[in-house]
């Protein structure tokens, strides 16, 4: 059973959701939830995955300029993947909790 403040903080969590991504919180309620809006990171791990293997293919081939251009476009997509990530989901503090930037902390 839970306790007066967790069904609170639950309260809120579930407020937020509902708010935040109204779609989200609508397949949760029917039991069959998809991946949220801000996990959506396919289009740029798309990139590094093609530019990864025209890299290699380079490489393969013998080819100085693409494996440098390759190798240059996966990296930058990795770091802008990583940064709409952190972007999204809030940078981490020392201790490991999230610090979010809207001012919820439903713990």
């Amino acid at each position: 059973m839970l306790s007066s403040e967790e069904r609170r903080q639950l309260s809120a969590i579930e407020a937020w959701i509902s708010a935040d991504d109204p779609a989200f919180a609508a397949g949760l309620a029917k039991g069959r939830p998809r991946a949220p809006r801000r996990d959506r990171r396919w289009p740029l791990q798309m990139v590094v995955a093609l530019a990864t293997g025209f890299a290699l293919f380079s490489l393969v081939a013998g080819k100085p300029l693409g494996l440098v251009l390759g190798a240059v476009i996966a990296c930058a997509a990795a770091v802008a993947d990583q940064m709409r990530a952190r972007r999204r989901h809030g940078s981490t503090s020392a201790v490991g909790r999230p610090n979010r930037r809207d001012g919820f902390q439903p713990f």
